[in-house]
């Protein structure tokens, strides 16, 4: 899977950002979504607009950590791995028995982004399983990205040569554009929510790199965000 934010959408991490990475622009010409294409053949390329673009393939893919991919809403959401509670989130936001992984995490952003206040940590810690994912609200330009607490789906998140952020569980793609400028999308209990330039990081376990700021509040998506707190963590 492939997903490539325009900075004005979502905001990279500082500590992603590296000096003289060797990084070119992802976007541009719309190279890394067609390098994409000629490494994974048959996938799906979604054009996002002056947003990004995203890109889905089941080449190459482990059989115990699928992808799906799902678009309800004007949502969009990249998703690998497995969930192991499946049938009490369906009931928990009451979804049908052919709902899947992908259609519970579509769902689960909705109770989020609806019906708040909702924490946005909740609902990450309800999903049980070994998973990754993208979501992208066009409606409101939101992203919300998670992985599970230990890290189970390969998945590398970087920064183009234009600030740009890109995301993949393929390294290689990721390094395409990204040069030195990645690294993995770190494990543990953290989820992001990125709505233009306001990036909010809830983390309850230690990160591996870098140095993060990150807003000591939750987050009701589309609406103020109120007590906004902001600190430096070196790690």
């Amino acid at each position: 899977m492939l997903a490539v934010f325009d900075k004005t959408v979502a905001k990279c991490p500082e500590a992603l950002q590296s000096p003289n990475s060797g990084s070119n622009s992802a976007m541009k010409d719309g190279f890394l979504a067609k390098h994409f294409g000629s490494v994974h053949p048959g996938s799906v390329t979604v054009n996002l607009g002056s947003a990004g673009v995203i890109a889905y393939s089941l080449d190459k893919q482990n059989p115990l950590l699928p992808r799906l991919f799902a678009v309800v809403d004007d949502i969009f959401c990249l998703f690998q791995g497995h969930i192991d509670n499946v049938a009490v989130l369906k009931q928990q936001y009451g979804l049908n028995k052919t709902a899947n992984e992908v259609i519970i995490v579509i769902e689960a952003y909705r109770t989020l982004r609806d019906r708040g206040p909702y924490p946005a940590d909740q609902v990450v810690r309800d999903i049980q399983g070994k998973f990754a994912f993208i979501l992208y609200d066009s409606s409101s330009k939101t992203t919300f990205i998670a992985a599970d607490t230990d890290g189970s789906v390969p998945f590398f998140w970087g920064a183009d040569s234009e600030d740009n952020l890109v995301l993949s569980d393929d390294v290689q793609i990721v390094q395409q554009t990204c040069g030195k400028s990645f690294a993995p999308f770190p494990k543990g209990d953290i989820f992001l929510i990125i709505i233009g330039s306001i990036a909010l990081y809830v983390i309850h376990k230690n990160i591996v790199f870098g140095t993060f700021f990150f807003f000591e509040t939750y987050l009701s998506i589309g609406k103020k965000i109120q007590n906004k707190k902001h600190k430096e963590t070196h790690i």
